[in-house]
């Protein structure tokens, strides 16, 4: 199993013009295997490929490509933010069967998270970065090419403590993407 690489801009990066990013919430590795148990689950159930372990992830903030360039800026960006986590129970399974993709959802956001996301989008946007304008949707994605999409349902409770923001570079290739962790940023959860 491949993990998402340690947080270092190599040489290889610095000299490519421009880099997929964005910014994802990124479990411990014992929350990250119980992710990928409940993957496989619903992949066989719907007949879709499940996701593997250095791919568990939150996306806060799609970025697409951006310049090699503007990595400080966007370091700076997290430096700057309200950081704080929060325990996220995920219990909802669902999928969207237009993209074949099964997922996994909380009830309710914490306001602390979503206080944090907010900021980050806006000051995302405000410093010239271009942003997916659909609503935030909070979910993990367990399987993709889900030939028979799973219905929503509940299931076991995951619950997870978000303590760690990431900036993760992703490269696209054929046998998948490869992710690379930029930059991280811990949050601190209160009452720890």
């Amino acid at each position: 199993m491949t993990e998402i690489h340690a947080p270092t801009l190599t040489q290889e990066l610095d000299t490519r013009p421009r880099i997929r990013a964005f910014f994802a919430l990124v479990p411990d590795d014992a929350t990250r295997l119980r992710f990928v148990a409940l993957a496989r689950e619903v992949a066989r159930r719907s007949r879709g490929r499940a996701i593997t372990g250095e791919h568990v992830h939150l996306t806060v903030a799609f970025l697409g490509d951006v310049e090699t360039a503007l990595l400080p800026k966007l370091k700076a960006i997290g430096d700057a933010l309200p950081l704080a986590g929060a325990d996220l129970d995920f219990e909802i399974v669902g999928a969207w069967r237009a993209s074949g993709v099964a997922w996994v959802a909380p009830p309710e956001v914490p306001a602390v998270l979503s206080a944090m996301c907010t900021s980050l989008h806006e000051t995302l946007q405000a410093s010239g970065f271009a942003l997916d304008t659909r609503p935030f949707r909070p979910h993990v994605t367990l399987a993709r090419r889900c030939v028979q999409p799973h219905p929503r349902a509940h299931c076991a409770p995951i619950r997870w403590r978000v303590d760690r923001l990431c900036l993760i570079g992703s490269e696209l290739r054929p046998e998948g993407p490869i992710y690379t962790e930029l930059e991280s940023w811990r949050l601190p959860v209160a009452g720890t």
